[in-house]
């Protein structure tokens, strides 16, 4: 008895130091742990857990907590509580036994039976030994306060608003992010938190856009598109991104796990608990695997599938268009940065972009990422056609009129354009780029290469965004 009354004292203390996470306290900081927070209240079928609402069974809204006037005890399906903190449950049928765990603790009930095995003992549900596990609608149904107790957590029962409280830890589990840092993280991931663009949009990519807590857009993203697309863009906090992180505005929105990129916030992350987790998309293949890593995370996985089957299928068609052209006959391109004279290295996303597209990137073999280069360099690869992201300061007419590029056949032959842009540009690694892959391809080879860019580029948004985009903005970005 003494030690579950540790046990709880201490669960007890993990939730007030959530609850005054915004002050700048070593001791605070050093105290969060994901907790989750589940609120039901009698005869409703939703449930709150870390202030998101959940159906307690989607196929049935006919299930809900109930309280049984024989023995005047509120009763919750416990099922969908425990898995919706991670943990496990196993129904046999045969001995109608219901095995809960969650964490360190494991729970054997078993239907109509008065008492129950807690972590290895045997104790009675509760002190009216009359109290049993009983079955409504299909869902085993057992005391409020023997739910939270025996998985480690606390209950409160508010008799006048029939609201139920439970307070429980998270399932937790060590998995390795992408770039191979042992992190551990919830099992169930309800509060989400991202500290850079690009794990943002692997969000959306798997639907699970609103349980963002914490949002890192990015001035590129922050447009006309992202506010109509997402609402509550404006609305949701932001706390830096990955190379400096807010770590006061993360504690107080209390997420599940961090998503961001390598960089210096890992060690603010770790240094207060938060349990962060690296993507990246920049290397062939890491797109798709990011993908489906944010589904697994998330809980998305179904949704994760159906975009990565989407991504796969138009790929296919973009690698079946541009194989008819003879690689001898392959064009040479040259993707600008922020400047003409600033381009992408064989070891960032824009050269696969090329590759994918049928064309060959003149500085593929450069590396270090973002790289400056002189414009005798430019003249050297004599490139046949120039890329300007949408981030380039320098426009098309900067370009063709610039003394020092006269003589590059692009600039000779005005093949110099613009890489559209909608939510993010569309050369950046995040799904959107396969746009931009069938863009450029059709921009290199018009005559062999078509797609129907305006239906394409409605279906995507659909599919990655559930957003319909209007007409003028389509008509725009077919050009």
């Amino acid at each position: 008895m003494h030690t579950r009354i540790r046990r709880f004292t201490g669960l007890f203390l993990i939730v007030v130091a959530m609850l005054v996470a915004s002050i700048p306290s070593t001791t605070v900081r050093a105290a969060y742990r994901p907790v989750s927070s589940v609120v039901l209240t009698v005869g409703s079928p939703t449930m709150t857990v870390n202030g998101f609402l959940f159906p307690i069974d989607p196929a049935n809204l006919k299930v809900v907590p109930v309280v049984e006037a024989a023995w005047d005890r509120a009763l919750v399906p416990i099922r969908s509580i425990v898995e919706l903190t991670g943990g496990d449950v196993k129904w046999t049928p045969a001995t109608r036994t219901v095995h809960l765990s969650l964490e360190s603790h494991v729970v054997e009930l078993t239907v109509g039976k008065a008492s129950a095995r807690v972590d290895g003992r045997t104790v009675w549900i509760d002190t009216n030994h009359r109290v049993v596990p009983t079955i409504v609608l299909g869902h085993v149904m057992i005391p409020v306060r023997f739910a939270a107790q025996s998985l480690g957590g606390l209950a409160n029962w508010n008799a006048e608003s029939k609201m139920i409280t439970l307070t429980l830890p998270k399932q937790m589990e060590q998995v390795t992010d992408m770039m191979g840092h042992a992190v551990t993280v919830p099992r169930r991931v309800v509060r989400i938190a991202t500290l850079s663009a690009t794990a943002t949009q692997l969000v959306f990519a798997v639907g699970a856009q609103d349980q963002l807590v914490v949002a890192s857009f990015g001035s590129a993203v922050k447009g006309k598109a992202m506010e109509a697309i997402y609402p509550r863009m404006n609305q949701v906090p932001e706390a830096g991104n990955q190379n400096a992180a807010n770590v006061e505005t993360l504690l107080a929105a209390r997420p599940d796990i961090v998503l961001t990129e390598e960089g210096p916030a890992l060690d603010q992350m770790k240094a207060v608990g938060l349990p962060a987790y690296a993507f990246s998309a920049e290397q062939p293949g890491q797109l798709y695997d990011a993908i489906k890593r944010m589904g697994a995370l998330t809980g998305h996985t179904a949704e994760a599938a159906a975009s990565l089957d989407v991504l796969t299928t138009k790929m296919k068609e973009i690698t079946d268009a541009v194989g008819v052209v003879e690689p001898a006959r392959s064009l040479k391109v040259y993707v600008a940065g922020t400047s003409i004279f600033r381009t992408f290295g064989g070891d960032f996303f824009q050269t696969f972009i090329v590759r994918n597209a049928g064309g060959v990137s003149v500085s593929e073999q450069l590396t270090g990422g973002k790289v400056d280069v002189s414009p005798e360099q430019v003249l050297v690869w004599n490139p046949d056609i120039i890329i300007l992201t949408s981030y380039t300061k320098d426009t098309v007419s900067d370009v063709i009129t610039n003394p020092k590029l006269q003589n590059v056949a692009a600039v000779r032959d005005h093949r110099v354009y613009v890489m559209p842009k909608y939510v993010v540009s569309w050369d950046m690694p995040v799904p959107e780029s396969f746009l931009g892959t069938m863009w450029l391809a059709h921009k290199l080879y018009p005559d062999q290469v078509r797609f129907d860019m305006s239906a394409e580029i409605a279906q995507f948004y659909r599919q990655f965004y559930g957003f319909t985009v209007p007409a003028a903005d389509l008509a725009a970005l077919s050009q």
